[in-house]
């Protein structure tokens, strides 16, 4: 079929076809839809890791909901699921770790570098773990690093080099992912407030 149809054949299809003036980014006047993008960093970053999280969380209810888009949406689901992952752990080390002497990282998606900081942050501050909150999240962690390690392994079928990307698992449970996901995420909630009182006392 080609590509150009004419306008009588898009006609009732619900079909959209590019329109001259398209731009993606202009700002209509009403300002009914539109969407603020802080210009702070610090700003930026709590909205993305939190922006990242409420995205998978939003994909999943869409694919149970409607589960014929379950096969679609469970490649952005695991992608959005580590990424906001990741920002969680790099902002611990990044807003915290000069506390204790812990450097700084944004060169890195590897939870293997990522983790061992993120607990020296924590020993830094001399943080219990009586409930081994630690050792559950940092199974979860790991999963996702044996996952998808490289963050890669749900965005292409194929790396850089054009070899297929293997994925570790055939079947998810999105249920069983977000309910495991909201626990790690109040964990890090929990933390970040508890480092905020210690800095802050």
């Amino acid at each position: 079929m080609a590509k150009r149809r004419t306008f009588e054949e898009l006609v009732g299809t619900g079909f959209r076809w590019p329109q001259p003036g398209d731009d993606p980014f202009e700002l209509p006047e009403d300002g009914q839809h539109h969407a603020a993008i802080a210009e702070n960093d610090f700003s930026r970053f709590v909205l993305m890791m939190e922006g990242y999280r409420r995205s998978a969380d939003a994909l999943v209810e869409l694919a149970i909901e409607d589960f014929r888009e379950a096969d679609f949406l469970i490649y952005p689901i695991v992608f959005l699921y580590r990424h906001a992952l990741e920002l969680n752990l790099k902002y611990i080390i990044n807003v915290y770790g000069h506390h204790v002497g812990v450097e700084q990282i944004w060169n890195s998606h590897d939870f293997e570098q990522l983790w061992p900081e993120f607990l020296k942050v924590l020993d830094g501050f001399g943080t219990d773990d009586p409930d081994q909150a630690d050792q559950i999240v940092g199974g979860v962690i790991a999963e996702f690093g044996n996952v998808d390690p490289k963050s890669f392994s749900y965005r292409y079928p194929r790396d850089n080099r054009g070899i297929p990307v293997p994925l570790a698992n055939d079947r998810m449970d999105l249920r069983r992912l977000r309910d495991v996901m909201d626990g790690v995420f109040g964990y890090f909630s929990g933390t970040d407030g508890y480092l905020s009182d210690l800095v802050n006392a």
